[in-house]
């Protein structure tokens, strides 16, 4: 058993750093509130108020750090903290869900991790965060609870069934690939959501007059220009995101460790594991690219984002020897039942009624306006029909031993692979069209962070849904 402890004291000054744009804030205003006559006008307003805000936020987190006390035994740890109103925890081993570290660059050059310990549920309590411990101390806490006490030095490091990496000029091919290119437009869009009251009106009027001199060819290249920047720029974050990624395959879990300037490291209990979900974006398919996912139980919202990425590129043809290696208990389908050709109309009207609507809209609008060119928007119905027939086209479901597959297609092509026993519900449905049609549509429910997930595949022939269902049904 170890002595009640504290975190770092560094935390003390990430904790006021976090504030600090809050803090401003409210200096700012408090600035603007006092006469002019007290601190010398708004400057010395300003920088008193940011003083006192920054002395009051320093002195309730060195409060918060030092009233937070932990201690950790074989298969519990025991947390304590409250300023005004003391609370104490207690997390044994059989409710830890998991455990991941992750360490941005300042925690990094301490040598202090974050460790946050997953139990089963969603509320606040589900989640602990150990946010400045040593990597010594974290791996100590790690093995009390992931084990019967600390590793004695005799007995051997487990060796990892399996390994595989993304790097070289994969995670570049990831990175552009990714769809991530308007990182670049989003920023400047938050800026301008919160600068723009600020703005006088003469510039906004300004800035419009010089937008309007601007030749069309010219407008187009900056556009051009900068989305070309955006797409780099993403790139550029996604291979600092996920440079040095890893995935490996232990005896009763998935280790996954990722990133650069922060570093993350999840593990993935395998009994919790639900579901396994390949995904190919518009932008990867044509390359035969792919993205792997899982699908989780138990945990918070938070951690869904943090663990649901299993691989982040992979090419099609090796997804297969991708599941031998590191899920062995899951295996791309030999044979699919495809959806019956009376099946394709639904799915096209679904697609370009939206559409025609739309279009629907913009002619009238243009009409009132009396603007030309009109026509044109009728060209949206070709993309429309076009995703509409892929979708008939990749609908499929397969039933094999106990394994469940779906493919399907909303803009990206997904193909779900479930477990017969993490089946928390399967579900035939029929509307009034479908029943004539003798079709049903088909959806399972299962267990995932942070709470219940389903697919479902639309318009399967009635014959075909029952099978499935008669499938799910035996012991």
């Amino acid at each position: 058993m170890s002595d009640l402890r504290r975190q770092h004291p560094l935390l003390v000054l990430l904790d006021t750093g976090r504030g600090l744009i809050s803090n401003l804030s409210f200096a700012l205003i408090i600035a603007i509130s006092l006469p002019d006559s007290i601190f010398g006008g708004f400057v010395g307003n300003a920088i008193v108020a940011l003083l006192v805000m920054f002395g009051l936020s320093t002195l309730f987190n060195f409060l918060r750090w030092y009233f937070f006390l932990y201690r950790y035994e074989e298969g519990m740890v025991h947390i304590r903290q409250g300023v005004l109103f003391k609370r104490e925890r207690t997390i044994k081993r059989d409710r830890v869900q998991s455990m991941n570290t992750n360490a941005n660059v300042l925690q990094q050059a301490f040598g202090l991790v974050t460790l946050q310990i997953k139990t089963a549920g969603v509320s606040v309590d589900a989640e602990v965060n150990l946010r400045a411990v040593s990597k010594n101390e974290a791996e100590s806490i790690k093995a009390h609870l992931y084990s019967n006490g600390v590793r004695s030095e005799s007995e051997p490091v487990e060796v990892p069934r399996a390994s595989r990496f993304l790097q070289g000029r994969d995670i570049w091919l990831a990175a552009l690939t990714s769809g991530r290119f308007m990182v670049l437009f989003s920023v400047v869009a938050l800026i301008y959501a919160q600068v723009f009251e600020y703005i006088p009106q003469r510039y906004l009027d300004q800035a419009v007059e010089s937008l309007s001199t601007i030749p069309l060819m010219v407008g187009i290249g900056i556009a051009a220009g900068l989305f070309l920047l955006s797409w780099a720029l993403s790139a550029i974050v996604f291979v600092i995101q996920f440079a040095n990624f890893s995935v490996r395959r232990f005896e009763d879990r998935l280790e996954i460790s990722w990133g650069v300037l922060k570093k993350s490291h999840a593990i993935v209990k395998l009994h919790r594991l639900q579901a396994v979900v390949v995904q190919q974006g518009p932008l990867r398919q044509p390359f035969g690219l792919c993205t792997m996912l899982v699908e989780v139980a138990g945990g918070g919202a938070k951690e869904q984002e943090r663990i649901s990425l299993l691989h982040p590129l992979i090419r099609r043809k090796e997804v297969e020897a991708f599941l031998r290696d590191i899920l062995p208990e899951y295996h791309l389908p030999l044979e699919s039942v495809v959806l019956p050709k009376r099946a394709m109309r639904r799915y096209l009207f679904r697609s370009t009624v939206p559409v025609a609507a739309f279009i629907g809209t913009i002619i009238t609008a243009f009409y009132f306006w009396g603007l030309p060119y009109s026509w044109i928007s009728l060209l949206l119905l070709i993309p429309a029909l076009s995703l509409g027939l892929s979708r008939y086209r990749n609908g499929s479901i397969s039933v094999e031993d106990d394994q469940v597959t779906l493919r399907f297609r909303y803009v990206s092509l997904v193909q779900v692979l479930i477990k017969r026993s993490h089946i928390q519900s399967l579900s035939l449905s029929a509307n009034l069209f479908q029943r004539i049609g003798k079709l049903r549509t088909v959806q399972l429910s299962f267990l995932s962070s942070p709470a219940g997930k389903n697919y479902s595949l639309k318009d399967l022939d009635a014959e075909d849904a029952e099978s499935v269902r008669d499938w799910y049904s035996m012991n």
